[in-house]
């Protein structure tokens, strides 16, 4: 016989979150009643990596400053850095972003000097 060929056949049972099958009583029909939440005790590994992920989102959310921005922050964090590693006075971005327009020139930048 070729059974040593074939490939093993496998469980798809999805163990407590299996759908229960629910009798109607009115019409007498079966229909699949899914599970979304099982307790610990039934699935404890899915419900540490639950609450992981839960926490890991609260403390996340909970390191902004009210209404700003995950990009705001890295702005405001990145600035702070080169603002201590350079010495430069507290407000130093102001004086840059204050200063007004650059002089632009008319020469294209990939054009060599005559």
């Amino acid at each position: 016989s070729a059974s040593w060929w074939r490939q093993q056949q496998r469980d798809f049972k999805m163990g407590p979150y299996a759908h229960t099958m629910r009798k109607d009583p009115k019409t007498g029909k079966l229909t699949p009643i899914g599970k979304f939440f099982v307790s610990p005790r039934e699935d404890p590994v899915s419900f540490v990596v639950n609450c992981l992920l839960a926490f890991v989102t609260i403390y996340s959310i909970s390191q902004l400053s009210w209404g700003e921005s995950f990009f705001e922050k890295r702005r405001r964090v990145i600035r702070e850095r080169i603002r201590q590693e350079y010495g430069l006075p507290k407000g130093w971005e102001h004086d840059i972003e204050d200063e007004g327009d650059l002089e632009l020139s008319e020469e294209s930048p990939g054009a060599k000097p005559e």
